[in-house]
């Protein structure tokens, strides 16, 4: 198996036991020169297997009254976040996308709280709001693409690939996932649910980044929520540092190239 990220050679890196949904054993993969790491399991599913067990997940984790995940904060804070940096000219309006939105639940925030417009796409589930049909969706023809809690969904290269397609050649992509800086060979690691098969560290996302062509980045702890650009950097560390300081704190945490801010 080799990475979807540098096209390295994955090997073994551990397994863990599930006893719901049919899993069992899943075995783990992680590339010895990036650090990304993968469920073969999983992967190696056929197309039918991933729908059923990730609509069979999403449907137990939805239906629970304790917001297990926190999801409802993390959608606010990520609506504040690219409000603020879109008033402070950070972030350039025009088109938006939310890729994978599931119901669109961003969206609801952004245009609730702020009078922002997202467009919203999944292949699975039906938007709430603002949808946009599959064939209808314009590739760089988005200031703005968004993708929360999809990363670590992605089996393919191609997919990772298409989702950035999207972005316009002066646009932004917006990330939610859990990146660090090595995956640990731990089984009862938190982030092991059972609809994860791919894991990112800093060192991949910055080879993603300088693939396709994006120079720097910022991060906000709350909204969990990086923002790449492809403007010149100095130009972004400027609006970036102007912000903070009307803000009177490190509210975004930029850095040309990737914002590895978790070790």
């Amino acid at each position: 198996m080799n990475c979807i990220i540098c096209n390295g050679r994955m090997g073994h890196h551990f397994i863990k036991r599930f006893d719901a949904y049919g899993l069992g054993d899943v075995e783990y993969a992680r590339c010895s020169t990036c650090g990304f790491t993968a469920s073969e399991t999983h992967f190696a599913m056929s197309e039918l297997r991933w729908e059923d067990l990730n609509e069979r997940f999403h449907a137990d984790s939805f239906s629970r009254t304790d917001n297990p995940y926190n999801r409802n904060q993390r959608y606010f804070n990520q609506a504040l976040m690219l409000n603020i940096l879109h008033r402070g000219g950070l972030v350039p309006g025009g088109e938006w996308l939310d890729w994978g939105s599931g119901a669109g639940s961003l969206s609801l925030q952004l245009d609730r709280h702020f009078g922002l417009r997202l467009s919203n796409f999944d292949r699975y589930m039906k938007p709430e709001l603002f949808a946009v049909e599959e064939e209808d969706l314009l590739h760089g023809g988005y200031q703005v693409v968004v993708n929360t809690a999809v990363f670590e969904h992605v089996r393919s290269r191609r997919t990772l690939d298409e989702i950035e397609s999207y972005v316009a050649r002066d646009g932004c992509l917006c990330i939610h996932t859990l990146v660090r800086g090595d995956i640990p060979a731990d089984p009862e690691w938190m982030y092991l649910l059972p609809v994860h098969c791919a894991f990112h560290t800093n060192a991949s996302m910055g080879l993603l980044m300088q693939q396709w062509g994006y120079t720097s980045s910022v991060y906000n702890e709350h909204a969990k929520m990086w923002v790449w650009f492809k403007a010149d950097p100095h130009s972004i560390a400027d609006g970036v540092t102007a912000l903070n300081q009307t803000m009177g704190w490190e509210y975004l945490h930029f850095k040309t190239g990737f914002m590895d801010f978790w070790p």
